[in-house]
C-alpha cells in the first residue's frame, strides 16, 4: 500500500487481463471522450493485440479504481484522465520502479507535465514535449458538400500503396524516427482484424487519394485514426470527405460517438475536424525524456 492505495499491476495471463478490464473500463469510462485512448487500447489488449502491454491500477481501500496506467513498449507511459492525485502518485512510483525506462509520458494536461518532470527529476534527465494534442469528439456529422468521390475498406490488394501512406504519416503527423517504425506491420494489423479498420477516399477518377482508420473502439464509441493525405492531393477536400464519412459510418452501425486526437501545431487537420463537426472537448501531451545537456 502507499498512501492508502493498492497498486495492482495485471498478469500476461488472459484471465488477469480480462479481470483488470472490468475493473478498469468503468472508471475509464467517467470521462470516456478523454480516455477514449486508453479505453480502446484496452480493447485490443483483450482481442489478442498487445501482448507485451503493462496494465497498472491503483486501488483504494475499498476496491475501487482510483487510477490507471498503460504503457504498450515501446511507446511512452499513458496516464487517465481522472485520476486521484495520491493513486496516480502511488502508480507511478509502482512503475518507476518496474519500468525506469519509459522513454515518455503521454496524458492530460496538467497532468502528463507534471508527472514527466518529477519522472525526470529523480532519473537525472530532461524534458522535451513531443507533441501538444487536442482531443476531439463528434455525436454527428455536420451536413454540407464534400469532394466528390467515394470512401471504401482497404484491401490487401492495396498494400503498395498504403503502407508508404501509413509510414509517411508516423514520420510527420506522430514524429516517429524512422527506425521506430514498422508500416508493413501497422498495415497488418488492419486489414482482415475484427475492429480495425482501413479506408480509402477514392477521387471522381476512381483514384486512392486519402487514407483514414478506425483504431479501437470504447464502451459507447469508436476513436478514429490514423488520417493522412498526401502532400500531392492536399487542399482538395479529400481528408475532410473521408472523415466525415468513416465517421458517419460509424454512428450508423451504433456508435454513439467518434473520438481523435490531432495535433495542434497543424492548424488545417484541426479546422478540417471542426468542419466535419467534432469538438475538442480537451488537451494532451506527449512528453518525452532525454539526457541533459553537458
Amino acid at each position: 500500500m502507499t498512501g492508502g492505495y493498492r497498486v495492482w499491476a495485471a498478469g500476461t495471463s488472459p484471465t488477469e487481463r480480462a479481470a483488470f478490464a472490468e475493473a478498469a473500463v468503468p472508471f475509464l469510462a467517467r470521462d470516456e471522450a478523454r480516455n477514449n485512448l486508453q479505453l480502446s487500447i484496452l480493447d485490443a489488449v483483450l482481442t489478442g493485440r498487445y501482448h507485451e502491454a503493462v496494465l497498472v491500477a491503483a486501488v483504494d481501500a475499498d476496491g475501487e479504481v482510483a487510477a490507471v496506467l498503460l504503457r504498450t513498449p515501446p511507446w511512452p507511459l499513458l496516464l487517465a484522465s481522472g485520476c486521484a492525485p495520491a493513486a496516480l502518485e502511488a502508480a507511478l512510483a509502482w512503475m518507476f520502479e518496474h519500468d525506469p525506462d519509459a522513454p515518455g509520458i503521454t496524458g492530460p494536461l496538467p497532468e502528463s507535465a507534471d508527472a514527466a518532470a518529477r519522472w525526470a527529476a529523480r532519473r537525472g534527465l530532461a524534458v522535451r514535449r513531443q507533441m501538444h494534442l487536442g482531443v476531439y469528439a463528434l455525436h454527428a456529422v455536420t451536413p454540407r458538400v464534400r469532394a466528390g468521390g467515394m470512401a471504401r475498406l482497404v484491401t490487401e490488394d492495396d498494400r503498395a500503396r498504403i503502407v508508404p501512406w501509413l509510414r509517411a504519416f508516423e514520420l510527420e503527423a506522430v514524429r516517429r524516427a524512422e527506425a521506430e517504425i514498422d508500416a508493413e506491420k501497422a498495415f497488418a494489423s488492419y486489414v482482415g482484424h475484427p475492429v480495425r479498420r482501413l479506408f480509402v477516399w477514392q477521387d471522381v477518377s476512381g483514384e486512392p487519394v486519402s487514407v483514414a482508420g478506425r483504431g479501437g473502439r470504447t464502451p459507447h464509441g469508436v476513436r478514429i485514426g490514423p488520417v493522412y493525405t498526401p502532400p500531392g492531393q492536399r487542399g482538395r477536400g479529400y481528408g475532410e470527405a473521408l472523415v466525415a464519412a468513416v465517421s458517419q459510418r460509424e454512428l450508423a452501425e451504433g456508435a454513439q460517438a467518434c473520438y481523435l486526437y490531432t495535433d495542434l501545431a497543424y492548424g488545417a487537420s484541426n479546422r478540417l475536424y471542426l468542419r466535419v463537426g467534432y469538438e475538442k472537448i480537451g488537451e494532451s501531451a506527449e512528453m518525452r525524456f532525454e539526457a541533459r545537456d553537458g
